[in-house]
């Protein structure tokens, strides 16, 4: 893992949640949004794109194109390990192992809930851009579930109209 910096670059409501109950996004599309709040920057300085099953399978109702072709994609999945298809390589276990068996060293998690959770608990995540949307789901799919506390630093807040921006690095990584 020496080397690799794992940064998890998501949206979320105000009251934690980064899907609904049906696992949709599509509450962030009515959410009236100021440009492109910094993804363009974040997206040229990565290298690989890490995802779960079902956010790789969404991506395929919101585009027409897929909107990560020029990075390495890998989705983790039980079922279709070790394969590929035409957009990503499907691989399962723990996020260090794959860490270690990648070329990539500026990695983007994109989602969804249950490979954050793997790897909160694995602690390899180095760093948590947060963008805050003006909304309030009520219930949905929460960004954190965590078994253990993790020790974070702020390290930047930036506002792009109605959102916010929080960006925090493990306290580790911060030293």
């Amino acid at each position: 893992m020496e080397g690799k910096h794992v940064s998890l670059y998501i949206a979320m409501s105000l009251d934690g949640y980064i899907a609904d109950e049906s696992g949709s996004v599509a509450w962030f599309d009515q959410v009236d949004q100021d440009g492109d709040m910094g993804y363009a920057a974040f997206f040229e300085n990565i290298d690989t794109v890490v995802m779960g099953k079902k956010t790789y399978q969404q991506i395929f109702s919101l585009t027409d194109a897929f909107p990560y072709a020029d990075k390495a994609v890998y989705v983790f999945s039980s079922k279709q390990a070790n394969t590929e298809d035409e957009h990503a390589k499907f691989v399962k276990g723990s996020s260090e192992d794959w860490l270690d068996s990648i070329e990539g060293e500026k990695i983007w998690l994109v989602g969804g809930a249950d490979l954050i959770k793997q790897f909160l608990k694995e602690k390899v995540i180095d760093e948590y851009v947060i963008t805050v949307a003006p909304i309030l789901l009520g219930k949905g799919i929460p960004l954190f579930d965590v078994a253990s506390s993790i020790g974070l630093t702020l390290k930047a807040v930036s506002q792009f109209g109605q959102f916010a921006q929080l960006t925090y690095h493990n306290q580790e990584e911060a030293k």
